[in-house]
């Protein structure tokens, strides 16, 4: 069981103890100004936005890009729909040419 401090009871501190928070005193400030430092110095430096727009250029100018998923899937979600119906209609005219080779067919067996 730890004994309570009372003013008849001694503190005494070693040599070792002493140099023991010393160096926790210095490391720690140490750690403090460098941590400044590295602050002070991400301060000056440019922000990423410029950084990207001069070096790794992701919208060429002219072109009009979407800003966000959501408005990349309403522009461009669309475009499965339009290619099914695309398809439909290839089908459809495929059919046609057939039926259309067929009266050509049937024309030449009549003529001769």
């Amino acid at each position: 069981m730890p004994q309570e401090l009372s003013p008849d009871s001694k503190f005494t501190l070693s040599i070792q103890s002493l140099i023991g928070a010393g160096m926790l005193i210095s490391s720690l400030a140490g750690m403090w100004f460098a941590l400044q430092a590295d602050i002070q110095e991400a301060k000056e430096l440019p922000s990423l936005e410029s950084l990207y727009e001069t070096e790794y250029p992701s919208k060429p100018q002219g072109y009009n890009h979407p800003a966000s998923f959501e408005q990349y899937k309403s522009q461009v979600g669309s475009l499965q729909e339009n290619q099914d119906d695309i398809y439909e209609i290839i089908e459809e005219l495929q059919d046609e040419i057939k039926e259309l080779n067929k009266q050509i067919t049937n024309l030449r067996i009549a003529v001769q």
